[in-house]
């Protein structure tokens, strides 16, 4: 890696493998505690939106840092674009929330998770699944590919789209999450100069089934073949793709993670292991054919899904290096699986409390295929389908550092209104009237033991791990933000924020090639209806020696980054 790619916060995880590992040293454990605040940015207040679309959970975006200027998107869609120096704003995208209604298949709810840079521009993708390109420096829609979950063939439901696109040489590929509303699971190609579709892969069968779905494919796999698997319903989709996308440019390989059936119709309706949902994903990424998969949970009542990230990385087992694939659900297990076949690197790696009164928890082909969530009514399982792992992990150095909250859940019954049709059905609901907390564990990814753990006082969903320094850093869902030691898991400093805390952080560089770390807190309504802040954190790299060996790598990249902002600033 080039030295001046330390100072960037390129990809939502740091690489485009996820990692979330940034290798600069200037921010490290040897003056983590003197972490002083630069500045606060607070967002935009929100105009108001009609009453039947749910509000974000929070600012649930990692921020980008890219040449000195900060991108970061809220909840509500708007992407702001931040001088890293000083905090000021530079530009915003901000679209009419309220319009979205005009799309058929939009769910009625808000969520912004990621952002992607591509050449001159960065990508966000609006909840009704239209995907906007904007000029890094004037922030002018230079791309737009409207409503991608439109026309998606055999859907029955809904879709909102929290993730942004991903690029493979003159591909643009999406997705979108909808399994609380019976969409259709799917990955979209598209050509970026023709925006024509190049390939569909899909997860679940059309609505109303498909004879004998997935059974050509299942030997790609850990399943036996199922006949009729998924059953011949309207009511039987989900399995859509929800999370950071890794891609092997050498072997044009897709890395993917499928979420669970649909959860709020009976799962006696769907008969089977329900390929290929729950599961790690391999498709050729120019064809989108599969190459293989690995459910981790089989006709999933849980929500036993994984989720947020995978990540593509090297390990050493038994001083072989081993291309891998890193994933983990949320029945806390750790998957390590071989990147090219699919198979098991280690069993499935066990972390945290033993699971209660859980199904189909790596049973694999003696799974229960026609078992129904309404055992849980009136029952608790654990964890629920909100945890353990709820946010993205981090691998650095053969080590797998691994977020998970410790919440039960439940299941309700409940009328649904869909298409027309009044419906049994269910709802998931966490049950907080038992103690919750939040934990990390650091997972040897050569031996798959377990290093340390920590417990943490409150929940860790939806905000990222990242390692930096020797330093592993997390936010927890009260807005505490942790810097710990990445060797034992000591607590190297901690700060309150006392706001929501649903994003991880990502550490860069200003326009003067000053290196900092920067996340939002807020920007929700369950804690009372607030923007939220953006903040940056330093220290003095003028007393560290880790700062002198890049001084001049710094100084060269400053320049460039001086050149950009004041382009932007002459624009102006």
């Amino acid at each position: 890696m080039n030295s001046e790619n330390f100072f960037n916060w390129e990809y939502s995880a740091f690489d485009k493998d996820n990692t979330g590992f940034s290798p600069q040293t200037v921010i490290s454990k040897d003056n983590v505690e003197n972490l002083e605040l630069n500045w606060i940015y607070q967002f935009d207040s929100v105009s108001t939106i009609d009453d039947d679309i749910v509000p974000p959970e929070g600012i649930q975006t990692t921020p980008l840092i890219y040449q000195g200027i900060v991108y970061v998107a809220t909840g509500y869609n708007e992407v702001y674009a931040i001088d890293a120096t000083d905090g000021s704003p530079l530009w915003s995208f901000k679209p009419d929330i309220n319009n979205y209604k005009n799309t058929e298949v939009w769910a009625k709810r808000l969520a912004t998770r990621s952002l992607t840079i591509h050449e001159d521009a960065i990508y966000v993708q609006t909840s009704e699944c239209s995907i906007y390109g904007l000029d890094l420096i004037t922030g002018e829609v230079v791309f737009e590919l409207p409503e991608t979950c439109s026309n998606i063939p055999g859907n029955n439901g809904e879709y909102f789209s929290p993730f942004a696109p991903t690029f493979h040489n003159n591909l643009l590929i999406t997705r979108a999450q909808g399994n609380a509303f019976g969409g259709r699971g799917f990955v979209s190609a598209y050509d970026i100069d023709t925006k024509e579709l190049a390939w569909h892969w899909f997860s679940s069968p059309p609505a109303g089934g498909e004879l004998n779905w997935g059974y050509d494919q299942a030997n790609l796999g850990n399943i036996h073949p199922f006949e009729d698997d998924w059953g011949y319903t309207n009511y039987i989709a989900g399995g859509t793709s929800w999370g950071l996308l890794a891609i092997d440019d050498d072997s044009e390989t897709l890395f993917l993670l499928t979420g669970e059936p649909a959860n709020q119709f009976d799962a006696a309706l769907r008969p089977g292991p329900n390929l290929f949902s729950s599961s790690i994903v391999a498709l050729n990424i120019n064809t989108g054919v599969m190459k293989w998969y690995y459910q981790m949970s089989t006709h999933d009542i849980n929500n036993n899904d994984p989720g947020w990230k995978v990540i593509y990385t090297t390990i050493s087992v038994d001083n072989i290096e081993r291309k891998a694939i890193i994933a983990a659900s949320k029945t806390n297990y750790l998957y390590v699986v071989d990147a090219m076949t699919g198979n098991l690197i280690h069993e499935p790696i066990h972390f945290g409390p033993e699971g209660y009164n859980l199904t189909n928890d790596n049973t694999e082909n003696q799974s229960d295929m026609f078992a129904s969530q309404s055992k849980y009514v009136g029952e608790i399982f654990c964890p629920s389908q909100l945890g353990g792992v709820f946010a993205g992990m981090s691998v650095a150095d053969n080590v797998a550092y691994i977020p998970s909250q410790n919440v039960c859940g439940t299941v309700l019954t409940r009328l649904l209104d869909y298409k027309g049709e009044v419906l049994d059905g269910f709802v998931y609901r966490l049950d907080l009237d038992r103690p919750t907390n939040g934990s990390i564990y650091a997972v040897d990814l050569s031996t798959s033991e377990l290093k340390w753990q920590i417990y943490l006082p409150d929940r860790i969903q939806s905000a990222s791990l990242i390692v930096s320094g020797d330093v592993l850093y997390s936010i927890d869902r009260s807005g505490v933000f942790y810097a710990i030691d990445i060797e034992d898991g000591k607590i190297l400093n901690s700060i309150p924020f006392n706001s929501m805390g649903s994003a991880g952080p990502s550490i860069g560089a200003d326009a003067t090639g000053s290196m900092m770390i920067i996340f939002p807190m807020g920007g929700g309504n369950l804690t009372g209806a607030n923007p939220g802040i953006l903040v940056s954190l330093s220290v003095d790299e003028s007393d560290d020696d880790s700062y002198d060996y890049i001084l001049f790598a710094i100084t060269f990249t400053s320049l460039i980054y001086a050149t950009i902002v004041t382009r932007r600033r002459i624009r102006n």
